[in-house]
């Protein structure tokens, strides 16, 4: 099981967002500020078991499709 984590620094567009879910994926994000930063990170960590489960999907469809 990989850990959640994040990291925010600042850039020319505001702060860049890397965020890291329960399941190991990464979302890079620019929001304008820390506070816009802090409530992205919080509402991915909360939809990721189900962004996890629409990813498992989208593979199983193309590993179908491939196999055909």
């Amino acid at each position: 099981m990989y850990k959640r984590n994040y990291k925010i620094t600042p850039s020319k567009y505001g702060f860049k967002v890397e965020m890291w879910n329960d399941f190991g994926m990464k979302r890079t994000v620019y929001e304008k500020n820390v506070m816009d930063a802090s409530e992205m990170i919080m509402n991915w960590w909360e939809s990721s078991k189900e962004e996890f489960e629409k990813r498992n999907i989208h593979t199983k469809c193309m590993v179908k499709m491939f196999n055909k």
